[in-house]
């Protein structure tokens, strides 16, 4: 079973930015979804200062999408 990039969509639609209550995609906070295999790299771009909340936002997505079935090793950067 191997991941797509609407499973990866579908998972950060059920994360909730702490700060605008909108979900990363909503907001079109994520940017350059890169599947390589089941490995999967992407960017959480945030429209406002968030150096203390980078780390909680960045393990959230992890966690989102090492929760689909089929994924691997998943990088984030915000």
């Amino acid at each position: 079973m191997s991941i797509s990039e609407s499973d990866i969509q579908n998972a950060l639609k059920t994360l909730i930015d702490p700060n605008t209550n909108t979900d990363f995609i909503s907001s079109k906070s994520a940017k350059n979804i890169q599947l390589s295999g089941s490995d999967v790299a992407l960017d959480i771009e945030l429209g406002y200062p968030a150096k203390s909340q980078i780390e909680p936002i960045r393990s959230s997505v992890i966690a989102a999408i090492s929760a689909i079935p089929g994924s691997g090793k998943v990088s984030a950067n915000v």
